[in-house]
């Protein structure tokens, strides 16, 4: 019996193929691949390691609590507690909420769009825990970003969030860490109040927030020496374009102080338009202030219990 015609796949595909894409092996196509592997710059490289080091993290082995503080205020707090929450829930798939525990007016609960925000803040939380035994039954409450980071909102009414002290925060704290492997804290202005001393002895970690003008980078160093937690990183955020001199003097002065981490954030007018408008995507920002984002993370991932 005589066979039909036969088409084999290398008549299709004469090169191998890797991926899906066609791979020459022939001595031109080896030269063209050496060539463009040279031609992948260094900072191309570099984001592709932070990347293999944030999803190869192997996650937490309980509840992890981190307190974001300083004792100035404007220095992006919220911010960096938004950049790091985002940062764990996608790349490292850990099932985080970001809290805003500001005593005044807080901003996270207003970064996410309209659409997606919860209709209810902490306080009512809190009131209702005791009816609320499922993460399901929280969805009223958090609000749920692209990334899967879940954000908590403080009260509108921010003489209500003042008549919250330490123990409704530890209950707070105690009730999400049923649902949730990270908490996230984004506190006020001042690290020596007791709702901050009560972050910081309960954190895990903490991040401490500056920028890199002399005055505020200096109270932020006395506060340093004032926390002597075990496992700190500090952001130095909104750097602007300023003589490297400068900017180097400041880190320098945070390496001396034997951090575990100091990682500089640059000022992004498109990271603020993204976050004013609801609108945040890690990947579209510029690959300058990606990398210092995704160092951001791994600093914190690392740290991880």
């Amino acid at each position: 019996m005589t066979s039909g015609p036969t088409l084999r796949r290398r008549e299709l595909y004469p090169e191998t193929v890797i991926d899906g894409r066609e791979v020459p092996t022939h001595p031109l196509g080896r030269l063209r691949r050496r060539i463009d592997a040279l031609m992948v710059s260094g900072r191309e490289r570099e984001e592709a390691s932070l990347e293999r080091r944030l999803r190869g993290h192997p996650g937490v082995t309980r509840p992890n609590l981190i307190a974001l503080i300083s004792p100035k205020g404007g220095v992006g707090k919220t911010t960096s507690t938004f950049l790091v929450g985002n940062l764990l829930a996608s790349h490292l798939n850990l099932r985080a909420i970001a809290v805003d525990a500001n005593p005044d007016f807080g901003t996270l609960g207003r970064l996410p769009g309209e659409a997606a925000r919860a209709g209810r803040s902490l306080a009512q939380l809190l009131d209702d825990a005791d009816r609320l035994g499922t993460a399901a039954e929280l969805r009223p409450y958090v609000a749920r970003l692209p990334s899967g980071l879940h954000l908590l909102a403080a009260p509108s009414d921010a003489r209500l969030t003042a008549t919250l002290g330490p123990d409704r925060y530890g209950e707070l704290v105690a009730f999400l860490s049923c649902f949730y492997e990270t908490v996230l804290l984004d506190l006020g202005t001042g690290v020596a109040g007791p709702l901050a001393r009560f972050a910081i002895e309960r954190a895990d970690q903490v991040v401490l927030v500056t920028t890199p003008e002399w005055i505020t980078a200096s109270v932020v160093l006395d506060a340093l020496e004032h926390l002597k937690h075990e496992r700190t990183v500090v952001v130095v955020n909104k750097a602007q374009p300023r003589p490297a001199a400068e900017l180097k003097a400041v880190e320098e002065c945070f390496r001396r102080a034997r951090l575990h981490r100091s990682v500089t954030i640059p000022y992004d007018e498109r990271l603020a338009v993204m976050l004013d408008t609801g609108t945040y995507s890690l990947e579209a920002l510029e690959r300058r202030t990606r990398l210092p984002i995704k160092h951001l993370g791994v600093a914190v991932a690392e740290q991880l219990v």
